[in-house]
């Protein structure tokens, strides 16, 4: 996710220091699962206000020297491997190894049903820093039922396998209308495994899943039970957690909990999440469809001239003008606004939701 802590929302833009130093790569936009909160713009159906999104992939030899011009360019000395499911790739190990060797830090972002014993002894042998896997629940049935597939058992054996070849582990919990309750006990089965870092990613509509929100967004009050249980448990089993969608102060008092980090959208700051598709398309976040120019075809400081971040950043609810948050909440989640109601401007679906006495009337 496209998310940067507070306290950097001050710092020096990319245009000022001349780089940017993170790279969101989405390998394919396959995936065999078929989770109802996905967030793939992709994923949008016709007459949708994020519809029309490139589909594709360039050939391996294509891409890689895509990819090798975006690091060269850009400066980034971090890189998420993510998709749609990026091992789904035939090449994807192959581009993985490379991607290592190129920049100092690399995150891969998996379901977990790809990762057997060849592909983590790579994994480990090229050094990635971490691997994030996804836990809905900590019932098997449940979980697969949110995934849209048999594969709580995969990625379990993933997690254990992955720690014991030391490769680091972060777990992913998506909170929803109907698996909220079940973050304390994913948060205990993360401390029977190992795992000692979490990221709280409460959902946040964006691609097919605009058309479930009824179904799918919490409450703010049921946000901040979980981040009550992670400050709780979290400092008692040093679990680090931070969250992975940005959570309005003026919905949740994010000042009381100390343990737990909190980060806003990162579009438009010093260090933002650009993502870079499978076909070379440029976009300032995962959760956007706008495509603000193509590797394969420009260079990569020509394509950040677009003023699509600046003007991101200027667009506001207006609920959110005077704030004392303004500057850094940005109003939440900006491009789920646009995805939901066709406007940046739009109050976002949490906080429309929660204007309107969570009636749900989406």
């Amino acid at each position: 996710m496209s998310i940067i802590s507070s306290q950097d929302k001050e710092e020096s833009t990319p245009q000022q220091n001349g780089k940017y130093p993170r790279l969101d790569l989405e390998l394919t936009p396959g995936c065999d699962h078929r989770c109802g909160h996905c967030y793939n713009v992709w994923n949008a159906k016709e007459g949708d206000p994020q519809a029309g999104y490139p589909k594709g992939q360039l050939s391996p030899d294509a891409y890689l020297a895509m990819v090798e011009k975006a690091i060269r360019e850009s400066g980034a000395e971090h890189i998420t491997i993510t998709g749609g499911e990026p091992l789904l790739r035939k090449d994807a190990l192959s581009i993985i190894e490379r991607v290592c060797s190129l920049v100092p830090t690399v995150q891969l972002i998996t379901n977990g049903s790809h990762l057997d014993g060849e592909a983590i002894a790579r994994l480990s042998g090229a050094g990635v820093r971490s691997v994030q896997l996804t836990i809905l629940s900590a019932n098997r049935a449940k979980h697969n039922l949110l995934k849209g597939a048999e594969c709580f058992d995969e990625t379990l054996r993933a997690a254990v396998d992955l720690l014991e070849a030391k490769v680091p582990v972060q777990v992913c919990f998506v909170a929803m209308k109907n698996n909220w309750q079940d973050f304390e006990e994913v948060f205990e089965l993360c401390f029977a495994l190992g795992v000692r870092a979490i990221t709280y990613n409460r959902m946040s509509p964006t691609g097919g899943a605009i058309h479930s929100v009824a179904d799918l967004l919490p409450q703010a009050a049921e946000i901040e039970a979980n981040l009550r249980t992670a400050e709780r448990l979290g400092k008692r089993w040093k679990i680090h957690v931070s969250t992975a969608m940005p959570i309005m102060p003026c919905l949740v008092r994010i000042g009381s909990f100390k343990w737990v980090k909190f980060g806003f959208c990162s579009t438009g700051s010093y260090s933002p999440n650009i993502v870079i598709d499978a076909q070379g398309n440029v976009r300032s976040c995962n959760l956007s469809s706008e495509v603000l120019g193509n590797v394969v075809e420009q260079p990569f400081m020509e394509i950040m001239k677009s003023t699509y971040q600046q003007d991101f950043v200027r667009t506001l609810p207006e609920v959110c003008r005077g704030c004392a948050y303004e500057r850094s909440c940005q109003g939440g989640c900006k491009e789920s606004a646009f995805a939901v109601f066709g406007s940046l401007a739009h109050p976002e679906p949490l906080l429309h939701l929660a204007h309107k006495g969570q009636g749900h009337d989406l």
